[in-house]
């Protein structure tokens, strides 16, 4: 069986469109990666001749001032008379430290109007926090979803907010990578005409099937684990990882107890669970089809109809379901982290579970496809 399994791992790797497809992904990641650290930066907050690299070391510096600082009153007075030094002298430096505090309050308010912002109390903010994360929250549950006083500012969390916000575009790299590499797995040898001595040899109908199976799995985490290393370097590197332990409100208004660092690591597990069941999808289904072209056609359009149908109307409840579950959506802070399966059960729980019973059922139906084929007269 390990013998098998080697040798349809190394008749994967060795496939021109594995390295060309990986390398491409791979390399656009890396472009991006050095475009943001050194092209000039526009940002409201930071002196506009700094590059990207000098702007978020110069942000990370200035938030460190108030990191471990509880968000009371105190605080409000104080970012509202450094920015207000902002506002009417264009002293950016004196309103940097509080940029994230800001931005809480704004998101929390609903509002991007300084104004506003600048007018809120602590009271006002908590009472404001918890009726979102109320909103939030399905009926049932609501009573024992709210934030109480107080809440700590852990300092600068740029790396993990960026690492988060990425994640839907690495599942999208993923899906692809995996569906244009691992569709022709079955189909090659119905391509080149060896079918016929696979299927009449000792093991055609046996342990092969599950050893193409094992060797694509491998490949598609593989390829996940790089992917997710390589993006984990790019962002240490550029904004670092500092305020693991700040909590998911400060980038997500939904009545989760973790933290921003924790959702992260979530989220990244769920990129290798999903990595699994596209795998075992793609394969079974080149199986069922015996063409690699209409597998990686179906999977794609798939794809590209979650990059761009961002949002489900909420009134079709079971679409709506099916459509965040989704492992281009679910790798993602809204998809992850939102109640499902009648509001009791987070889709980050919910979801292994499903796509593990999905996985099985394909594995079956895959199996009695691959012992059922008849090699055709020819």
């Amino acid at each position: 069986m390990f013998t098998l399994y080697k040798f349809e791992l190394r008749k994967i790797i060795r496939k021109k469109i594995l390295w060309i497809t990986g390398g491409i992904l791979l390399a656009g990641l890396l472009v991006w990666g050095v475009a943001s650290a050194v092209l000039p930066q526009s940002r409201e907050y930071s002196d506009s001749s700094l590059n990207g690299f000098e702007a978020n070391r110069a942000e990370r510096e200035a938030a460190q001032q108030i990191a471990g600082r509880e968000i009371d009153q105190s605080l409000f007075d104080e970012m509202r008379t450094n920015y207000e030094a902002f506002i009417f002298d264009g002293d950016y430096v004196k309103a940097l430290p509080y940029l994230d505090v800001y931005n809480f309050i704004g998101n929390t308010l609903g509002t991007s109007a300084s104004a506003e912002i600048l007018n809120c109390d602590s009271d006002m903010f908590y009472a404001n926090l918890n009726s979102q994360l109320k909103e939030n929250t399905p009926a049932e549950l609501a009573e024992n979803n709210s934030l109480e006083k107080p809440i700590y500012y852990q300092g600068y969390f740029d790396g993990w907010r960026k690492m988060a916000s990425m994640m839907k575009v690495l599942a999208c790299m993923e899906i692809m990578f995996i569906a244009i590499c691992l569709s022709t797995v079955f189909t090659v040898e119905h391509t080149r005409k060896t079918d016929q001595l696979i299927l009449c040899s000792r093991f055609g109908k046996k342990k092969l099937y599950i050893a193409k199976l094992m060797a694509g799995i491998t490949v598609s985490i593989a390829f996940t684990l790089i992917l997710s290393l390589l993006t984990f370097g790019i962002i240490a590197f550029l904004y670092g990882f500092d305020g693991y332990s700040t909590i998911l409100q400060f980038i997500l208004m939904r009545p989760f107890d973790i933290t921003i660092g924790q959702a992260v690591m979530i989220l990244i597990g769920l990129s290798f669970v999903g990595a699994i069941l596209v795998s075992v999808l793609t394969m079974v289904l080149s199986e069922l089809t015996k063409n690699s072209i209409a597998t990686i056609g179906v999977i794609s359009g798939v794809l590209i109809l979650t990059m761009f149908i961002l949002e489900m109307p909420s009134n079709l409840k079971i679409l709506s379901e099916i459509w965040y579950l989704l492992p281009s959506n679910l790798i993602s802070l809204n998809g992850a982290f939102r109640y499902s399966l009648f509001n009791f059960i987070p889709s980050y729980q919910l979801a292994p579970i499903i796509y593990l019973v999905i996985t099985i059922v394909l594995l079956v139906i895959g199996k009695i496809s691959y012992n059922r084929y008849q090699i055709s007269s020819r």
